[in-house]
């Protein structure tokens, strides 16, 4: 069994990869680089502070782990599938490179650098270097709130270390990213205290979520005066300049970390809905990227509230279901034509979507309907979130919402049918 609190754990994580290495090799390249790296890192809870899956471990190796531990594979893991997905080999010696690679970015970008024992006075192998700097960048915050987000998200900034080591791969100049590093924590920081105070209140959860921000950002000097202004006083949206020359990955996560501010209430007001409109629009992404944004949030919650200890026996997870329902209408109605064509052309479709109102579907034929949705998503963008884990959980109320937006593409069908 491996214990990521011991000494030697990233030893004994690789030992245990060899006997999935055909499973290293099997990623899909339909997508790009930065969507993989999002398809496969956001079920994982990664981004928003809640290790809830692995990529490569399996189940039974990680059993009984703390969430700290559990975050010190997660973050391994993503460095692996960074790497995979920029062209790496999963040998032996490329493994040693890639441990040597990992240690230079984090110390050549001023992230972490490795400590050594007191008592200890040889030198560090790759192996203890890189441990020692997992060790210091995981390190979970003491909950101060029982409430849905801020029990998510109190190590979702670690999910940044993984989208700058992807730049860093790519670019290799240190002096840049580190640089980079610096005006998007700030940013983050910005943004959730505008996020926060979008609807003209500031609730409990909210402030004690800019607080997780700030505790696991770990800003000194000017930097952490710039953030606690913003929260302070009365900033606003236009005040952020995200100047950073953000990447479609960065934005992604500004527009899920803006709505998880805004929904940690688990309330969205008109005058909140709209700020998320306004901050699509600065950081120039389109009506189904913010779409996809949220549903994903909802898509995680629903997939994991049997897992998530303060989900449990509550009514958290239903009031999102309620919120996915009216996410899902807004998005077919702006999608209402195009969804009538495809339905029109798609006899099987419609009869699976007609038979989910009358009974529950087989495996096979939820198979059926989801491989379906995946070809949609050519031509309604939205629809790609079924390629992500937990995404068929909507499944149910998109069934539920199509036939009242496009019945004309049923009554089609049915004369078809009956010619």
């Amino acid at each position: 069994m491996m214990n990521p609190s011991s000494s030697g754990w990233i030893k004994k994580f690789f030992s245990l990869l060899k006997a999935d290495e055909s499973y290293l090799n099997e990623y899909p390249g339909s997508m790009s680089p930065e969507e993989l790296i999002y398809g496969y890192l956001q079920p994982t809870g990664i981004m928003y502070g809640f290790p809830t899956s692995f990529l490569f471990m399996p189940d039974h190796e990680v059993e009984g782990m703390s969430a700290e531990e559990k975050f010190k594979v997660l973050l391994l893991e993503g460095l692996l599938l960074i790497d995979f997905i920029n062209g790496g080999k999963f040998d032996e010696e490329s493994l040693e490179e890639a441990l040597e690679n990992y240690v230079r970015f984090y110390e050549e970008t001023a992230i972490e650098k490795a400590k050594r024992s007191w008592l200890s006075f040889k030198d560090l192998t790759v192996y203890e270097k890189l441990e020692s700097i997992i060790d210091q960048r995981v390190d979970i915050k003491v909950s101060f709130s029982n409430k849905l987000w801020t029990s998510y998200l109190h190590n979702s900034l670690i999910f940044q270390d993984l989208i700058l080591y992807y730049e860093y791969d790519n670019s290799n100049h240190p002096e840049r990213v580190a640089i980079k590093r610096r005006k998007v924590m700030l940013d983050v920081l910005k943004l959730v205290a505008v996020a926060a105070k979008a609807d003209g209140e500031i609730a409990e959860e909210e402030e004690a979520l800019f607080d997780v921000f700030m505790a696991s950002a770990k800003l000194e000097g000017e930097d952490r005066d710039i953030a606690k202004d913003f929260w302070d006083e009365d900033k606003t949206l236009d005040d952020i300049s995200f100047d950073a020359d953000l990447s479609w990955l960065w934005k992604r996560y500004m527009m899920e970390i803006a709505t998880l501010t805004v929904w940690s209430d688990k309330v969205v007001v008109a005058s909140e809905e709209e700020f998320l409109k306004q901050l699509a629009l600065k950081l120039e992404v389109v009506d189904d990227e913010q779409d996809k944004s949220f549903i994903a949030i909802q898509s995680f919650v629903l997939s994991n509230a049997d897992v998530v200890p303060f989900l449990s026996g509550k009514n958290e997870a239903e009031q999102l279901m309620d919120g996915a329902a009216d996410k899902w209408k807004k998005i077919l109605g702006r999608n209402k034509e195009k969804l009538s064509v495809e339905l029109r052309q798609s006899k099987e479709l419609v009869a699976l979507i007609a038979k989910s109102g009358r009974t529950e579907l087989t495996e096979d034929e939820k198979k059926k309907v989801k491989a379906q949705f995946k070809d949609l998503g050519r031509s309604i963008p939205a629809f790609t979130l079924f390629m992500l884990p937990g995404g068929s959980l909507v499944m149910p109320i998109v069934l539920k919402l199509i036939p009242d937006l496009v019945p004309s593409a049923f009554r089609n069908n049915q004369i078809d049918e009956e010619e």
